[in-house]
């Protein structure tokens, strides 16, 4: 069961951000969440920090990999 309840913001590079605008989340059931909006700025930041986390996971071993995935899942 998942326990994270959504707090609308963005994690970007290890930091949680968000913008000026909000939408809410219009479930069927459940309770409302607002929601950061996305914009090309966040998208971009998001994308440049992809890239440069590449660089330092993507070289890792499998073995490192996989423990990171695990934990992660745990």
């Amino acid at each position: 069961m998942m326990t994270f309840t959504p707090h609308g913001k963005h994690l970007i590079a290890g930091a949680w951000v968000g913008g000026g605008a909000v939408f809410r989340s219009e479930p069927a059931h459940g309770p409302v969440h607002e929601f950061s909006v996305g914009t090309v700025d966040l998208v971009n930041r998001a994308c440049e920090a992809a890239e440069d986390a590449f660089w330092s996971y993507g070289y890792l071993s499998r073995e490192a990999r996989a423990a990171f995935l695990e934990a992660i899942a745990d």
